[in-house]
């Protein structure tokens, strides 16, 4: 029994180094926690942007596309959300094992933020978004992989 759960502490433990290692694991479709929306992580150059690829509910009571209705930029408050870049220029720094340096964007209070990204073992994403520059000063997301 202590070899099968030794043997299982390792595969666990090389399978996450793999994922974090790799600065293109985060690419893909990623489930955000309230469940409404869908987010791709692509690469953008040699960085890295993300983009609502699904919403549970697209279209407003009016009918039309959902906007960017919250954006202190009154001349963005007319965008589409759908396909909307909210996160951009994300590095991997593989000294942290995490992508730094990007920004994000919340279409829900719609301020904008520094961010991080942190890979998990059992494979989900922590998107931590944090205000004046002070990483204490911050609020995590944890997102899920889209099969």
């Amino acid at each position: 029994m202590l070899r099968i759960f030794v043997l299982s502490c390792l595969l666990l433990s090389s399978s996450w180094a793999l994922f974090a290692s790799n600065p293109d694991a985060i690419l893909g479709t990623w489930l955000v926690p309230e469940k409404d929306a869908q987010v791709e992580i692509y690469k953008c150059g040699a960085k890295y942007c993300a983009k609502i690829v699904w919403l549970q509910k697209p279209i407003d009571e009016k009918g039309q596309p959902r906007k960017d209705a919250k954006n202190t930029n009154a001349a963005l408050r007319t965008r589409p959300l759908m396909n909307m870049t909210f996160l951009e220029n994300f590095a991997y720094d593989s000294k942290a094992n995490e992508w730094s340096g990007g920004t994000l964007y919340d279409s829900r209070s719609g301020k904008s933020y520094s961010g991080y990204i942190k890979a998990n073992a059992n494979g989900t994403l922590t998107l931590t978004g944090y205000a004046l520059g002070m990483r204490w000063l911050s609020r995590s997301n944890i997102w899920t992989r889209v099969k």
